[in-house]
């Protein structure tokens, strides 16, 4: 596989878990399941707009839900790290 095709690759795997975040955001929307920070944070920005309210918590939800992945895999990938550690301090 040449690495421009990883390259695509990796990138539509992106869209689409991006695609399935606003899906899922919708949903809170149309539930009424919203985070209600982040809803008034996209209130106060949209100045009590409701239409503008409700497309901006999509993209503050969807940033949201990036970050917390992002926080995730970050301490995943640091338990991963200590464990090792402690296996090579282990073996020594």
């Amino acid at each position: 596989m040449s690495q421009h095709s990883g390259a695509s690759v990796h990138e539509a795997y992106g869209k689409a878990v991006e695609e399935r975040m606003y899906a899922l955001a919708t949903e809170e929307l149309t539930q009424r399941k919203v985070r209600v920070g982040l809803w008034a944070k996209a209130w106060s920005l949209a100045r009590g707009n409701d239409r503008e309210a409700k497309a901006r918590y999509l993209a503050l939800r969807v940033e949201m839900m990036i970050a917390e992945h992002t926080l995730s895999a970050s301490a995943a990938d640091w338990r991963l790290r200590l464990s090792m550690e402690q296996q090579l301090n282990r073996a020594a």
